[in-house]
């Protein structure tokens, strides 16, 4: 064979294992996406807070649905939007197979009934103290007689039950502020605790009151999918969620909501 025909027949051999090394990898990514999104497109839980999602002509925007077009976009997966108003339906979405991922902070009844990637974005939470507190700061919050707001089934509401030593909690419906204010207004309730912008939003009810400096805890929000999903999809969500956040798309999507996401930062 002459040294001619010898190197040609190199190049039809070398492209035949870079064909067969593309093909695999082609169906590699063509069952992961089968994994993700099993009925074909990429149903996404979108929590309806504020600081999560906003609807604005029609349409859902904010972090948390762009960060879902985008998995579905690298998936090559069509995507489907999924409004969730109260995170406690998270749960019951996963249960009955209405979504396949989402993006919703770790509580323990939610990570016993799907499960959690990464971390990928951090909620700072604080208090909300009227303007005859004489409360100046976090630590000031755990004494005795102090009665705080607390969210239920809340994962800063979980954390606050591991650290308050001497204040108590009072527990009230997620989904608004008002039952919050209600009850410093009326002077049954001494200080709210919440995220940042939920906090923000409650002031208005509340003339002069004041959100503490810092964060006692930032929430930590990671994506969820199914419980025992393939280790494609989790192996997968670690890359995205690690990409998400060395790209920068994760702080950008932040940004693009203004002050609706104040106190949203990406994690560490």
């Amino acid at each position: 064979m002459s040294m001619r025909s010898s190197a040609a027949a190199i190049l039809i051999a070398a492209s035949a294992v870079f064909g067969l090394a593309a093909g695999a990898f082609a169906q590699g990514a063509a069952e992961t996406a089968r994994q993700f999104a099993p009925g074909g497109k990429l149903r996404v839980g979108v929590l309806m807070l504020s600081y999560f999602a906003v609807e604005q002509d029609g349409q859902l925007k904010g972090w948390s649905p762009d960060l879902g077009i985008e998995l579905a976009r690298r998936l090559g997966v069509p995507h489907e939007l999924v409004p969730i108003h109260n995170p406690a339906d998270m749960i019951e979405a996963f249960k009955s197979g209405k979504i396949d991922v989402t993006f919703i902070g770790i509580t323990k009844d939610r990570a016993a009934a799907f499960d959690f990637g990464p971390v990928m974005i951090g909620l700072r939470t604080t208090f909300l103290v009227p303007a005859s507190s004489t409360i100046k700061s976090i630590p000031d919050i755990d004494q005795a007689g102090v009665r705080i707001v607390v969210p239920a089934r809340s994962a800063q509401g979980e954390h606050l039950e591991k650290i308050i030593k001497h204040a108590t909690m009072l527990r009230v419906p997620v989904e608004t502020t008002k039952p919050a204010t209600d009850l410093i207004a009326s002077g049954q309730a001494d200080a709210f605790s919440h995220v940042v912008p939920m906090l923000a939003s409650a002031q208005p009810a509340l003339p002069g009151s004041r959100i503490l400096p810092g964060s006692y805890y930032d929430v930590p929000i990671a994506i969820g999918y199914p419980k025992g999903s393939p280790t494609a999809v989790v192996e997968y969500a670690k890359a995205f969620v690690a990409d998400m956040k060395a790209s920068g798309f994760a702080q950008k999507a932040i940004e693009r909501m203004g002050k609706n996401a104040d106190g949203v930062v990406v994690a560490q």
